[in-house]
């Protein structure tokens, strides 16, 4: 009976003594473990509410152990919480045969130097990369944050007996182990059900053309690039180019009134809009109606939902960081601050047929790989050679 360690930078929700997954999608994610594991103890944030969330599914399942730490969003409310997730730590790697850690996560990272020093076997699954972070980052506190996490990934993963990358080539190039019989993986926390995928599109004649973006966090100047896209938008307008923007995800620290202003005073207030978080359905439906999908970042793991847009057949445009090259072809990669040049490639879709065509075929024939039924035959591998490591 292998009881696996698996701590990540997610949350749960906890309602009268019992434990909820955000979504559906998160319960199947702590499942995907249990295809290989026999008990699971989950370490993450928690939020506790009193009424339960509507998109909450339970996650009452007896083969679970939850050790709740508490929510925080950023340095200021860890600091806060520094000490009471010490206290939440002690004994945590007792009783189990092996760890997983999602990387980057403040929590992962600190659960990582209890499972070094207690010498069960653990691998790293890497989602994000903090070297891109670090050397895009936008202030000097964010570059010092980022370094710092470059820094504890990198000997987290050296010491690993087995290390996992979200992509096929670029987070490997800054991560790997040291250890001489380690083993590796790829593959994308993604699971892209094949009832999602539609096909290539034809060129949309006779409409304005609708952008998408989707985050998780509607942020004023954050990393995922909304200026960026109401800039371009705007010197779209200049040039006679009609097209507007549909963002989906919650608001951030007040990011949607800010991105509104900013919106209003480059005179493009009615072509941006913002339309909350989406659910799964809601985001297949909201990409099917969309035409081309725009997502300047300046870090990425590999980013899940450009591979979505693609299995809907949408042409993309990002940037050159990170895993974006491994998913979208190199004339539709734009430098972060580019925005003549982002204007530039959206013009281009909006005008040019077979570029707009060819670029949807290709997109949608890539995202193939990312099918779930060919990256949860790579996790299960992956799985059982950490499985292999217990003594």
């Amino acid at each position: 009976m292998a009881k696996l360690l698996l701590s990540c930078d997610d949350y749960v929700f906890r309602c009268n003594g019992k434990y909820y997954a955000r979504t559906q999608e998160k319960y199947d994610f702590y499942q995907r473990y249990l295809r290989v594991f026999d008990k699971l103890r989950l370490v993450t944030r928690c939020v506790d509410e009193k009424q339960l969330g509507k998109s909450r599914v339970s996650l009452d399942d007896s083969r679970i152990e939850f050790v709740p730490m508490p929510f925080f969003s950023g340095p200021l409310q860890y600091a806060k919480a520094y000490y009471k997730i010490y206290k939440q730590l002690k004994g945590i790697t007792d009783g189990c045969d092996a760890a997983i850690l999602r990387l980057p996560s403040t929590i992962a990272q600190r659960v990582c130097t209890k499972v070094m020093k207690s010498g069960i076997p653990y691998a790293t699954e890497l989602v994000f990369d903090a070297n891109d972070a670090m050397d895009n980052a936008t202030n000097p506190i964010e570059r010092l944050l980022w370094s710092n996490i470059h820094r504890q990934m990198v000997n987290a993963c050296n010491h690993a007996d087995g290390v996992a990358c979200v992509t096929e080539h670029y987070l490997q190039k800054h991560y790997s182990s040291q250890k001489l019989d380690a083993f590796f993986g790829h593959y994308s926390s993604l699971a892209l059900d094949k009832s999602f995928y539609t096909g290539a599109r034809h060129f949309p004649i006779g409409k304005e053309i609708s952008i998408a973006h989707v985050c998780t966090q509607v942020q004023f100047k954050g990393r995922k690039g909304y200026n960026e896209v109401i800039e371009a938008i705007a010197k779209l307008k200049k040039r006679g180019v009609d097209v507007s923007v549909n963002f989906a995800g919650p608001d951030y620290h007040d990011g949607i009134s800010k991105l509104t202003n900013l919106a209003q005073t480059l005179g493009v207030g009615d072509r941006i809009h913002f339309i909350g978080g989406v659910s799964r359905t809601q985001l297949s439906e909201y990409l099917e109606k969309s035409d081309i999908y725009v997502m300047p970042t300046w870090a990425e793991g590999l980013p899940r939902v450009i591979i979505e847009a693609m299995a809907k057949g949408l042409p993309c445009i990002t940037t050159p960081v990170s895993g974006n090259p491994e998913l979208v072809e190199e004339h539709f990669l734009v430098p972060y601050y580019d925005t003549d040049t982002l204007a530039d490639r959206i013009e281009e879709l909006t005008k040019d047929v077979s570029l707009y065509e060819k670029t949807s075929r290709v997109n949608f024939e890539r995202s193939k790989k990312y099918e779930a039924s060919l990256l949860e035959a790579r996790r299960d591998d992956f799985y059982h050679n950490l499985m292999d490591k217990i003594k």
